[in-house]
């Protein structure tokens, strides 16, 4: 049928014919097509908006002109503890429940003044015991009788809030924990670039953080170490972490630096790397504790091994042996140190007083050099040794130890040999 015809069959005007088919195709129940100047018109095979709205996870409420709700999907009786016919038919602004009272805390927007009427914003809302936050979007909307008015289409945002909360929560105190620390924590792009520089980092390498913040960690590292920067940081990109790596380091001012680094790469919900956090431990004295404990031992287990006696001794009138090597034992007959430990060293001179004119030379010259003198063993048998000593002072000039080295020269001093009285030495 023609437009002309309806009008007849209806007897209405044509031009409100027109005017209602095109409310029909606004409000979705009549589809139009063109066929060359004429317009088709025919019922519509879509699904209503409503109905689709029933299925969405958000709050949908439909409100007319007047402020009165039209429609509401199953999400708000669900979420009110309303029936949904205590809520159809009712003006919004006098449903008395807080969340119509806080949702209509501003003004109902006036339905005819549709033009750019879009609104969107979050609000947080007390439901039942407790607050509720939704992001909340009002939509100006044509119905399906042309009539005009406004959609609420409203998100439960809680969940997103609460973990958003938490997260910033965790950031803070993961911020004052990272600020706190006693070790060097340092943070930084993927690329390599530094974003975060606590105070135990400043302290470490001299460089305060408005300064250090953006440059590359390179920069921490001598450039000879590049290539073993470059070897840690190959993993990092399958998510490995770094554990306790030693590697050189240096400091503003140029100063090595022995280094401890354990790098962490820090991961997005998706598994990709977003920055690296660096705990640095500087363990210069401990490496430098350890290369001297190398080589000490290196030393001890040479003087061990010399035929030659090697001792330290107390630089007090009686004296004690502090230590001695396996040939000084031989020499003097004793089976370990701690046996010698236990002899004043007064008590293996042959002639006691010999000691009191050692003691009084060292201090004027602080040495002794290949004295022969006579000692006793542990059981008493003589023996002749050459001496060579060298005394330590304190601060206050106080003789505190005496360090030399003992050789047994029985077989090969004979008559014309000196006489103790006129060659001394020192242990």
């Amino acid at each position: 049928m023609t437009i002309s015809d309806l009008a007849k069959k209806m007897q209405i005007n044509r031009n409100l014919i027109a005017k209602n088919l095109d409310l029909l195709v606004m409000s979705g129940q009549v589809e139009m097509q063109r066929v060359g100047p004429a317009k088709v018109y025919f019922l519509s095979q879509r699904v209503p908006v409503t109905s689709m709205l029933e299925f969405s996870s958000d709050l949908v409420i439909m409100i007319d002109r007047e402020g009165k709700i039209i429609f509401v999907n199953e999400q708000v009786p669900l979420l009110l503890n309303i029936p949904k016919e205590a809520l159809i038919g009712n003006r919004i602004i006098e449903i008395n429940n807080p969340f119509f009272r806080d949702l209509c805390r501003k003004e109902v927007p006036d339905p005819n003044n549709q033009a750019g009427n879009q609104h969107m914003e979050e609000r947080t809302i007390l439901i039942g015991s407790g607050n509720r936050h939704f992001r909340i979007k009002k939509v100006p909307t044509t119905f399906e009788d042309g009539s005009l008015g406004f959609t609420f289409i409203i998100e439960d945002i809680t969940r997103q809030k609460t973990y958003q909360r938490r997260l910033e929560i965790g950031k803070e105190q993961y911020r004052n924990l990272v600020m706190s620390s006693g070790e060097a924590i340092i943070g930084c792009t993927p690329e390599g670039r530094i974003t975060s520089w606590n105070p135990a980092a400043e302290k470490l390498f001299g460089y305060e953080e408005a300064e250090i913040v953006g440059q590359p960690f390179s920069k921490l590292v001598p450039r000879q170490n590049n290539g073993d920067l470059d070897r840690i940081l190959y993993d990092l990109p399958h998510g490995d972490c770094v554990q306790r790596h030693e590697m050189r380091m240096v400091r503003r001012d140029d100063t090595a630096l022995e280094a401890k680094i354990t790098i962490y790469p820090i991961l997005n919900e998706n598994r990709i790397i977003t920055g690296t956090a660096s705990i640095i431990q500087d363990i210069t004295s401990e490496k430098h504790e350890m290369h001297a404990r190398k080589y000490e031992e290196r030393y001890r287990t040479l003087f061990e091994d010399m035929n030659i006696g090697v001792y330290r001794s107390t630089g007090d009138p009686r004296g004690r042996f502090v230590w001695g090597n396996t040939a000084l034992l031989q020499i003097l007959g004793y089976r370990s140190t701690e046996d010698l430990r236990e002899v004043n060293v007064t008590a293996i001179y042959s002639e006691p007083d010999i000691r009191m004119l050692l003691l009084d030379e060292l201090h004027k010259k602080g040495f002794v050099k290949n004295r022969v003198l006579s000692l006793k063993r542990s059981d008493d048998t003589p023996v002749r040794i050459s001496v060579t000593a060298l005394a330590e002072f304190n601060e206050n000039q106080d003789l505190v130890f005496i360090n030399g080295i003992v050789q047994d020269v029985s077989g090969f001093v004979d008559s014309g040999a000196e006489k103790d009285g006129q060659s001394i030495g020192n242990i």
